[in-house]
Order: C-alpha cells, then sequence, then structure tokens
C-alpha cells in the first residue's frame, strides 16, 4: 500500500465514506486493468457508497418498522391462498409498473391475525 493509498483510505473514513473505502480495492484493480476511466471510476465509487446509504437506510427502516416476520416475494408462500394470483403478484413485484409511471391498487378484504 503506498503513502498515497494509505490518505485515501483516511480520507474515506474520516469523510465517512465506507461504502466506498469497502469496494475499494475492486475498483482500483478494474481501473488498473483498463475497465475504467478517471470518472468512470469516480462514478462507481459514488455510486457504491449511495448503494450502501440505500442498503443501510432500508434496513434501519426494516428494523423501526416491528414486522413480526419479514418475508420477500421469493420466500412468500403462494399456495396458503388459492386466491392469491402468484403470477399477477410476481410481475407487480417487477415494479414494470412504477418505471412505466403506472399506479397499482391492491384491494381485498381486511384480514387481522389471519383470522
Amino acid at each position: 500500500m503506498t503513502v498515497m493509498d494509505s490518505a485515501l483510505r483516511e480520507s474515506l473514513k474520516s469523510l465517512r465514506l465506507s461504502g466506498m473505502l469497502e469496494t475499494l480495492d475492486a475498483r482500483l484493480a478494474q481501473a488498473h486493468g483498463g475497465e475504467l476511466g478517471h470518472l468512470d471510476f469516480l462514478q462507481v465509487l459514488c455510486q457504491d457508497e449511495i448503494t450502501r446509504r440505500e442498503t443501510v437506510a432500508f434496513q434501519r427502516r426494516l428494523q423501526r418498522a416491528k414486522f413480526e416476520q419479514q418475508v420477500t416475494l421469493e420466500e412468500f408462500d403462494f399456495t396458503a391462498s388459492s386466491k392469491l394470483p402468484a403470477a399477477q403478484i410476481r410481475d407487480l413485484g417487477a415494479l414494470r409498473w412504477l418505471h412505466a409511471g403506472e399506479s397499482v391498487i391492491l384491494f381485498g378484504p381486511v384480514v387481522i391475525n389471519g383470522a
């Protein structure tokens, strides 16, 4: 590790840019291998930091929500109810409607504690 390397790492720590710090070695290897130009290198490092912050914020919101059980669409048991159209729910989970600027309204009977 060069003096410049350690100075950069210390700067990233001081600025609390741990997302960049975590991926720095991999991104430097890409840059040295000619895969990334200067601006690309900086862009992917910034994107790494943004991704880390979004992930941490999402995890924090999940904890604050205090869900009894956390289930993803991949883990959800669609066989528990024959009324749930699994293909449609998975399609909604792909978020194509969001990228198309459309709205989705889900409605049905209210279920409290499985009753």
